[in-house]
């Protein structure tokens, strides 16, 4: 039913499987096994854009109200559990851990004293894989785009930032835009710095990686480096450039000063998100933890 929305939602088989996170390939024989079953068409193809048939418009018009009442249902299921657990069970990356999770505990204790809250880190794809397995009741997260498989809250837009000592000659080629928390830095003035870089698993890596494709930009060195924090200090002892998202800030502790920089594209800026099963984020206890760790962020 989800494959069917989706693709007369976007009218292409191609944006529905990455809205889906799918291949088109299995989108398409998933849909043509549906056809199948269904003994009629379900789409044709208009000029440039994939719309329902008469036959097709009869089966959305079901589809989409059988994935409300799935929707509900998973709503309804939860708050009944609820009524038997006791925990909230947050993954979160190590790096934001120390800083939301202690005080999102005193705070919620005030709202909720008989519900536990309990937390692990870990890198992105481990904390989405728990949450998917449901050992995980929700994420914080920075997302490119939200997974269609969660509620997905978004926070606040996640800026990319590289750190480099306040006397490095490129700080002067910094420009102070509106809306913007620290000044920005066209990577391009780095082009024969070291460059500190996260490992391929790590979702930084990702940010990091989309500075490869500016043109114009070539680093002297790239070196692969999986603690951010030890990326920051090497930074710190003029060794190379680190990367970090803005949120990180708080919780880096240098020796020696470092001056910070939006960097990147700004058109293409991750979201700070908090994914939860899907419904989940609609119960009451779950909506109070989620506003605790907003205004935990807005607070930084």
């Amino acid at each position: 039913m989800e494959y069917i929305c989706a693709i007369a939602d976007t009218g292409s088989y191609c944006a529905a499987a990455k809205k889906l996170y799918v291949t088109q390939p299995t989108l398409s024989i998933a849909v043509k096994n549906i056809e199948k079953s269904l003994g009629t068409p379900l789409f044709i193809r208009k000029k440039s854009e994939v719309v329902p048939t008469d036959e097709g418009t009869i089966v959305l018009t079901y589809a989409r109200k059988i994935l409300l009442l799935q929707k509900e249902m998973e709503r309804k299921l939860y708050r009944q559990q609820m009524a038997h657990i006791k925990r909230i069970r947050i993954g979160i990356y190590s790096i934001l851990n120390t800083v939301i999770i202690p005080p999102l505990l005193v705070r919620f204790k005030k709202k909720h004293p008989d519900i536990e809250i309990s937390s692990i880190h870990g890198h992105y794809q481990a904390l989405e894989n728990s949450l998917s397995k449901n050992n995980l009741d929700l994420i914080v997260c920075v997302q490119d785009k939200d997974n269609p498989l969660f509620d997905c809250i978004h926070l606040k837009r996640e800026h990319f930032l590289l750190a480099i000592p306040p006397e490095h000659p490129a700080c002067h080629k910094a420009v102070k835009m509106e809306d913007l928390t620290y000044p920005y830095l066209d990577i391009r003035e780095l082009n024969q710095d070291c460059i500190f870089f996260q490992y391929p698993h790590q979702q930084i890596r990702w940010q990091e990686n989309k500075l490869l494709e500016i043109s114009g930009f070539h680093p002297k060195e790239i070196k692969e480096v999986e603690s951010i924090q030890l990326a920051i200090q090497l930074a710190s002892e003029k060794l190379g450039v680190a990367f970090a998202m803005e949120s990180y800030v708080t919780s880096f502790h240098t020796q020696k000063p470092l001056a910070y920089f939006v960097t990147g594209d700004l058109k293409q800026v991750p979201w700070l998100t908090i994914c939860t099963s899907r419904g989940l984020s609609r119960d009451p206890v779950v909506q109070d933890c989620i506003e605790i760790i907003r205004e935990l962020i807005n607070e930084q």
